[in-house]
């Protein structure tokens, strides 16, 4: 009976480090968490895993002050296809059927009398995740960095960029 001794404790080191390792890859931290969403989305599989580039669902922010959201119609392309029956996916294409946007909720921002825009900082190559974090780890979005000046002065200074009052508070 003791020669299944090593096998049986084997066999649990193996099946509790398979249930660890799947418990990091699918579930989400608390520092990753941020506003709960209408759609279950996760940018840890669109941006991480899949390597969907930002710009392709934020299009806003190669010429805009704001990122913008992708339409229905957007996600639609991929998942008529990619699992279709996936309870997430049956709501968004509800709402593509129906021609109602997704009531995202917003998870940055940045106060009404500061001008901000991202199109200065995608030209410049500043990343996304240098204000944003590391994305491509968060399931659900969480809230950047706390916006603000003296998260903002500090990158300007060391970018070469005005740091004069008028170029954000106008």
């Amino acid at each position: 009976m003791t020669s299944h001794r090593p096998a049986a404790v084997l066999a649990l080191v193996l099946f509790l480090t398979l249930l660890a390792a799947a418990a990091v890859y699918f579930l989400p931290w608390p520092a990753a968490i941020g506003p709960a969403q209408p759609v279950a989305f996760s940018h840890r599989v669109h941006a991480g895993v899949k390597q969907i580039s930002c710009i392709f669902c934020h299009p806003g922010v190669i010429d805009g002050p704001h990122a913008t959201v992708p339409p229905v119609a957007k996600c639609m392309l991929c998942h008529q296809k990619i699992i279709p029956k996936h309870p997430e996916i049956v709501k968004i294409r509800q709402a593509y059927e129906r021609d109602t946007p997704i009531a995202w909720v917003k998870a940055n921002d940045v106060p009404e009398f500061v001008y901000f825009t991202h199109e200065r900082h995608i030209r410049e190559g500043i990343d996304c995740g240098r204000c944003h974090g590391n994305v491509t780890a968060m399931d659900r979005l969480a809230a950047a960095t706390e916006l603000n000046m003296g998260f903002c002065i500090p990158c300007h200074r060391d970018n070469k960029a005005s740091v004069d009052c008028y170029v954000c508070h106008r």
